[in-house]
């Protein structure tokens, strides 16, 4: 997923000195600079590109102008001389990729990419990182500096046990990607031994953001297992990362949210009702006894 945003523009400047003699007039062409980065949102340990993209916005190839009282014409060229173009990394992140040198002529109307390789490091905090990125022009073009934004984000995929059958013969999972961009290839799998899961493994596939899934396993514990463990296996960008392991109970060694395939929910409600009538009429058997002692 890439994000485009134009940062900035060199516009074509007219710098008009006048003094007694004559009029000096120079004229630069005229640059955009657009930039995009992959994948938007980079975690810690994640590799990904910046792409910054030149653009001479200039119409023709020349421009121009008369001076010394309309006697004399001067033109300028308004082809834009790229000499080198480089982009600077931080304590976080490392720019991996050569800068670009002895680029060229950037004639009107067209546009040149320069990609950069970067590594974000694994302890890196969740910020937004700004790269130095510095064109240099030659001629009459100006150098310029810009701010390269670079957002790193660790989370990632949550997995969520909503339903556990008082048989533990399945379960049920919400699998939410609370991350601020798409992932791919979102992929559940088991980490337990001795618990044969149905389907093997869970595919989702690509999830957008904030956006999320259920899903069931069907499942034979062993005797004995009263725990299992799932994960998320997940891409951002190219980048492969595991989710933390979502312990479930089974086997009735603790009390989730236990639910019966086929369970009537109006014999739950029910059973809550009538336990709730027992306790209402032992409170008022017992106070009439005390009641009754207390008048003797």
């Amino acid at each position: 997923m890439k994000i485009t945003r134009i940062i900035g523009c060199l516009l074509i400047l007219i710098m008009v000195q006048v003094s007694a003699a004559d009029t000096d007039i120079t004229v630069r062409p005229s640059v955009m600079v657009d930039y995009s980065v992959d994948p938007a949102y980079l975690m810690p340990g994640d590799e990904g590109t910046v792409t910054v993209t030149l653009n001479n916005a200039a119409k023709d190839y020349s421009y121009s102008v008369f001076v010394d009282n309309k006697t004399k014409e001067e033109v300028f060229d308004l082809s834009a001389q790229v000499l080198d173009a480089s982009l600077s990394g931080d304590s976080h992140i490392q720019v991996t990729s050569n800068s670009y040198y002895d680029v060229g002529l950037l004639g009107p109307g067209d546009t040149i990419d320069f990609t950069y390789s970067i590594k974000v490091s694994e302890d890196a905090p969740d910020s937004i990182r700004f790269l130095d990125f510095v064109f240099i022009g030659g001629g009459d073009m100006y150098d310029v500096k810009w701010k390269i934004p670079v957002t790193v984000d660790s989370s990632g995929i949550k997995l969520i046990n909503s339903e556990v059958s008082s048989k533990s013969d399945f379960i049920v999972l919400d699998i939410a990607n609370v991350r601020p961009n798409t992932v791919k290839a979102v992929t559940i799998v088991p980490v337990t031994n001795n618990v044969e899961f149905q389907p093997a493994q869970y595919f989702i596939g690509t999830m957008d953001s904030d956006e999320m899934f259920t899903i069931q396993f069907d499942i034979e514990p062993e005797d004995g297992v009263e725990q299992m463990g799932v994960k998320a296996i997940f891409k951002n960008g190219n980048n492969w990362h595991e989710s933390d392991i979502q312990t479930i109970n089974v086997n009735n060694s603790k009390p989730l949210i236990v639910v019966d395939r086929d369970s009537n929910p109006w014999l739950v409600f029910g059973i809550v009702g009538g336990l709730f009538a027992v306790i209402i009429i032992v409170f008022v058997v017992m106070r009439k006894r005390r009641s009754s002692r207390e008048e003797i």
